[in-house]
């Protein structure tokens, strides 16, 4: 970038704002592929500071610009990529014409776009003129209870403690840490955050208090929602002026922040009235790799990623307004987040909470007991229900369809849901930055599926190709580098990891045309993905 761009240098009477935006936006243009910092705008037009950040930001309410707020990169906006990009055009209609025609193109949906978008409308008041008394959770404890929390309910109690969060000082863009079980207070917790523009944490059950605190730290954590069990493990964070809302329950030592009773403060607080709104490149969740102690890959998930769960939950998992639908996946997962809690809400459908350690006669009952008929779980779940007996008069199952989500399944686990559940069994790749990408489906009535050596077909909204070590795409059947080609992925929402350069640059090592996903195989003639080397490290949602 060079002092070339000097937007005042002949410019015409009357016109310098103009000639100061076009500088911007030529500064925009060269630079390198993930984007230019506001810095380098400042640099290569001459501008101030403030009035380079002013520009910027009135490009980016046109739709000329597109502002990262997790790497603060600005890259070329929606209307600049429309433009001459034939192949990427060709693509999106190839993609659309290979779309099932009850599958909407989700990635046009204005809801999604934009720099006003409600949230908490989106994932719950927009459900209440029909579904208000309808449960938006079901909890089942370990001993059997059953409690429901109604859309209604959560929308006052959310209300409320948005309310709390705010008089306290939450704002827009500040990080809350949630350490709770599957519950009610999980649920409300969230969407309160989600009403006032905050950024929702959640932290794993398991994490050791190493990971947590570490994770509070990185991420600078402006208060924490926990019950007394997870409280102990992020005492190395807590000072005496960090706000701790602690759901009540049994004496815990004595911690040195701010403590607030749960359900008291929501019970004497009145409802915030006006939800916050956040912009498509907002941050609205914030997690990190949970397979290691320190914060390693921090993924901000942007809102306009609402596309890509939506898509996932109507067409990957074919969750239908009739189903009842249980997620068994961890909430510390982003498996478990994205699909768990913020899927179920953002179509109305209820979330089916099931507590305490995994168990498999637990699990049993729950899928008899609610007349479950649409159920996705981990491998790992779906190996230890072997150990139990669905075909005993006790459980009587009504499953639909089953989804299993993380790796490759062995062929007796396949004719085991097959043959003995007798339902289809779908099984979906994907990565944390991307949502779930590839799928396979086997179904009983179909023999030619239980043979296929592939993983499965890249979903709508998606390209998935094969790059040579210098970045080139491959022919069909050549072996290579799997990447998601950006520019013909509108669901694609991944940019950059929340600060780690190193860790984004790896993933976009040919610039910003790729997302490399770590992984070689081929795509053969007739779109079927085949993975190379041990299937367990294909794409996975849990990978690092």
């Amino acid at each position: 970038m060079t002092a070339s761009l000097d937007p005042d240098a002949a410019s015409p009477k009357g016109a310098q704002s103009l000639s100061r935006a076009v500088a911007v936006l030529r500064a925009v243009a060269g630079a390198p592929p993930l984007g230019a910092r506001l810095a380098d705008l400042v640099e290569a037009t001459g501008l101030s500071k403030p009035t380079a950040h002013r520009l910027a930001a009135a490009l980016v309410h046109e739709r000329l610009l597109a502002y990262d707020p997790a790497a603060r990169l600005y890259s070329l906006g929606a209307f600049f990529l429309s433009l001459g990009d034939r192949a990427g055009k060709a693509a999106a209609e190839m993609a659309a014409e290979a779309e099932p025609a009850s599958v909407p193109s989700l990635y046009q949906r204005p809801e999604y776009r934009g720099e006003a978008i409600p949230l908490a409308h989106l994932l719950c008041d927009r459900h209440l003129p029909g579904k208000r008394s309808h449960p938006a959770m079901i909890h089942e404890s370990v001993s059997g209870q059953t409690s429901e929390l109604s859309f209604g309910r959560l929308a006052d109690y959310s209300s409320r403690f948005a309310r709390v969060l705010a008089t306290i000082g939450i704002r827009k863009g500040d990080c809350v840490a949630v350490m709770l079980p599957k519950g009610v207070e999980l649920i409300i917790a969230a969407l309160a955050i989600w009403r006032i523009g905050a950024v929702y944490m959640p932290l794993f059950s398991t994490y050791s208090a190493s990971a947590v605190n570490a994770r509070l730290e990185a991420s600078a954590v402006r208060a924490i929602v926990a019950n007394r069990v997870l409280i102990e493990r992020a005492r190395k964070y807590i000072k005496p002026t960090t706000p701790v809302f602690l759901v009540e329950g049994d004496h815990i030592n004595r911690i040195e922040g701010r403590v607030t009773q749960f359900w008291s403060s929501i019970y004497e607080a009145e409802p915030l009235t006006d939800a916050a709104t956040y912009a498509e490149n907002d941050p609205f969740m914030m997690t990190y790799s949970a397979k290691t102690v320190e914060p390693r890959y921090g993924l901000l998930t942007p809102v306009r990623a609402l596309a890509e769960i939506e898509q996932y939950m109507r067409h990957g998992l074919d969750v239908r307004d009739e189903d009842v639908f249980w997620n068994m996946t961890d909430q510390g997962w982003e498996y478990g987040i994205f699909y768990g809690l913020v899927g179920p809400l953002l179509i109305g459908s209820s979330i089916l909470f099931c507590d305490g350690p995994y168990d498999v006669s637990q699990g049993y009952r729950v899928l008899s007991k609610f007349r479950v008929t649409n159920l996705t779980a981990a491998p790992s779940q779906i190996r230890a229900w072997r150990r139990g007996d669905p075909s005993t008069a006790s459980h009587q199952l009504a499953l639909r369809v089953v989804t299993v989500g993380g790796e490759p399944l062995p062929r007796d686990i396949i004719a085991w849901v097959t043959q003995k559940l007798g339902v289809p069994l779908v099984n979906q790749y994907g990565h944390r930055e991307a949502g779930m990408i590839v799928g396979m489906k086997h179904d009983p009535h179909d023999p030619r599926s239980l043979n296929r050596v592939s993983v499965g077909r890249v979903a709508p909204g998606f390209s998935l190709v094969v790059l040579d070590d210098n970045g080139v795409e491959l022919d069909a059947g050549g072996e290579g580098l799997l990447a998601i080609h950006v520019r013909r992925s509108p669901l694609f929402w991944f940019r950059a990891y929340s600060k780690d350069e190193a860790a984004t640059k790896a993933r976009f090592r040919f610039g910003n045309a790729y997302y490399i996903t770590g992984d070689t195989g081929h795509i053969d003639a007739d779109g079927w993905v085949h993975y190379s080397g041990q299937a367990s490290h294909a794409i996975s949602m849990h990978k690092d």
